[in-house]
């Protein structure tokens, strides 16, 4: 279990954090303006900007779900890395070029621009606050769950902790304690999932070995197109893709982007986190397979035998086995997972007081004095964090991987606040009506299908074949005895949990084995939905698919709603997408057309 070294790498992790919040607390102070305080006076360099960018969204929905979900469905969910490379390459080009020359600093005030009214800019407002709020809990309750496993620390203890630090620093410091924050945790969440990796794929006995152990999770994934299938290349792809288009719209975002001086600097800042992104995410896939390679050569599938009844815990429950024996390795994890965390919410956290600031209190109050606009920012970061502290302890109710349910509750957000922006900046006959009505209309739609899938009865997509059971009594140790007990909650989708280890103490090591390895859990082969009526069939869509759901839905609305409506009598044109202004003029075809124009003018002085 957790030694003395392994407290001190945490607890040095945590107090390097708020040390780096108080630092800029502290440097920052003549500086106390909203717009140095949000965007760190808009010059922030390429480099830091984008590894902070790349840190904020790989919370432990990546460092816990991915592993989780590749150990108990194999590397499907790596195919996400095609349609983050997507979003991000096309936010790069398409949202970067019209959103940057807007000097803004919270995103929502380009629909007060766009139709010259705030009845959009509240209605998006609204959903990225509840969006933000929501997915800081998910983050929480996954991190915290992981922390109970392996520190031992109570689950209501573990959010304390992180709501009291990351609100703190996020308060104090800015944006540019957050950004200097971020750069540090992401050096500690790479060095951890590198040592799991490579631990694990030592212990199960070199890289050949995992992939004759785990081959049935490697060839696990389908080309048919088949929307009811949890993990395949065409709904990673497309299916995430809006997805992950949002995370380039979300305000943590945008702060990036607006705190860079110049159109390529915010361009670049996407073009280089996308490599990285994805290797992390790749790297995060590819640790469930060795990890269940790791446990196959140990003859004991932890999730099969019942050692855990949460997916969310193979990773913990696996780094306590693997580094028992190597000092500060247990620790490192933690400190990994601590900083996926802490990136995660003291960007939300500052997200959420810049929104709050410019769309509502400095449009009910524009002349506030700068000093006191700030303090009351800071102000807004602790009640945003007292919020989501509540919300962590409610969402901690919700079965299933923090992956799957993150990304199937806020497709009723992302993909209609997707297409509000993509119909916005593209569509000139757009309408404030028109994207009103769709965007609600697609949450209804995407929440419809979540609640079906939930509560309708529709069989849950099974597991693959699990590993061996039969040497799982080397976990009878009095170290292994209450790993299920630590759990929130138990995992009632896809199987019945069998009660392992509170028949422990009744039972001889070779009782228990024995009941091991005739574990009553239902695993299956690929779910057949050939039995399914229709209504069924659209509940048993993939979780991967429900932002796209939301996305399409709220387009085709959209669109005609808004031709059946009257469209703004004036347009700011700033607002608008132009191939020729912010694709041409703007990349390696501006010295051309530069040169077309000037041929074309000296024709037509000549003409007359």
């Amino acid at each position: 279990m957790f030694g003395i070294t392994d407290y001190f790498v945490f607890f040095c992790t945590i107090g390097v954090s708020f040390g780096i919040g108080i630092f800029f607390a502290i440097w920052e102070r003549k500086k106390n303006t909203p717009v140095n305080y949000f965007l760190a006076g808009r010059n922030s360099k390429t480099w830091p900007v984008a590894l902070s960018f790349i840190v904020t969204f790989q919370s432990s929905l990546m460092v816990l779900g991915y592993p989780a979900e590749g150990y108990a469905y194999g590397i499907g969910i790596a195919y996400n890395v095609l349609g983050t490379s997507i979003a991000f390459i096309f936010s790069a080009f398409f949202i970067v070029p019209v959103f940057h020359p807007l000097k803004l600093t919270s995103v929502n005030e380009y629909f007060k621009l766009r139709y010259g009214n705030n009845s959009v800019r509240y209605m998006t407002l609204i959903a990225g606050i509840l969006f933000s709020l929501f997915y800081m809990a998910i983050v929480m309750v996954g991190t915290c769950v992981a922390l109970e496993v392996v520190l031992g620390i109570p689950f209501w203890g573990t959010i304390l902790i992180y709501t009291f630090v990351t609100t703190i620093y996020t308060a104090v410091g800015g944006i540019k304690a957050v950004i200097w924050t971020d750069v540090f945790q992401l050096i500690v969440m790479v060095t951890g999932m590198i040592a799991v990796l490579v631990k694990s794929t030592e212990g199960a006995g070199g890289v050949e070995s995992v992939f004759k152990n785990a081959k049935n999770r490697i060839g696990s994934t389908s080309f048919v197109f088949d929307p009811t299938v949890r993990y395949q290349m065409w709904n990673s792809t497309f299916g995430l893709f809006s997805a992950y288009l949002y995370f380039t719209l979300m305000q943590p975002a945008m702060q990036r982007v607006y705190s860079t001086p110049t159109v390529q600097s915010a361009r670049n800042l996407y073009f280089i986190s996308t490599p990285f992104f994805c290797a992390f995410q790749l790297m995060a896939s590819f640790e469930g397979i060795t990890i269940f390679g790791y446990f196959v050569e140990k003859r004991c599938d932890i999730l099969e035998a019942g050692i855990i009844d949460n997916i969310n815990a193979i990773l913990p429950f696996a780094v306590l086995d693997l580094f028992q024996n190597i000092p500060g390795l247990a620790g490192l994890f933690t400190a990994s997972l601590s900083s996926a965390a802490l990136s995660t919410m003291s960007s939300c956290l500052s997200s959420l007081s810049a929104v709050t600031y410019e769309d509502i209190i400095k449009v009910k109050f524009p002349n506030m004095q700068a000093f006191r606009a700030t303090q009351l920012s800071k102000m807004i970061v602790l009640m945003y964090g007292l919020i989501a502290l509540g919300l962590a302890f409610g969402v901690s109710a919700i079965p299933g991987s923090v992956v799957s349910i993150f990304v199937s509750f806020m497709g009723c957000f992302d993909g209609p606040l997707v297409a509000t922006f993509l119909l916005s900046i593209m569509f000139r006959r757009a309408t404030a009506r028109g994207v009103i009505t769709g965007a609600i209309c697609g949450s209804v739609v995407v929440f419809w299908i979540n609640i079906g899938n939930r509560f309708s009865g529709v069989p849950p997509y099974p597991y693959l074949l699990p590993g061996p059971t039969d040497q799982c009594d080397a976990y009878l140790k009095p170290g292994y005895q209450n790993i299920s007990d630590s759990f929130i909650h138990p995992l009632s989708h896809n199987m019945t949990p069998v009660s392992f280890t509170q028949s422990l103490t009744s039972m001889t090591s070779a009782e228990a084995s024995t009941t091991i390895t005739t574990s009553t859990m239902s695993y299956s082969t690929p779910k057949d939905t050939s039995s399914l009526s229709i209504l069924e069939k659209i509940y048993s869509i993939s979780y991967q698919v429900l932002s796209l759901v939301g996305m399409v839905t709220t387009l085709v609305l959209s669109v005609t709603v808004s031709l059946c409506t009257r469209p703004p009598k004036s347009i700011d044109e700033r607002c608008l997408f132009s191939f020729r202004k912010h694709i041409l003029e703007n990349n390696c075809c501006k010295k051309a057309i530069v040169k077309e124009d000037t041929e074309l003018e000296e024709a037509t002085k000549f003409m007359e």
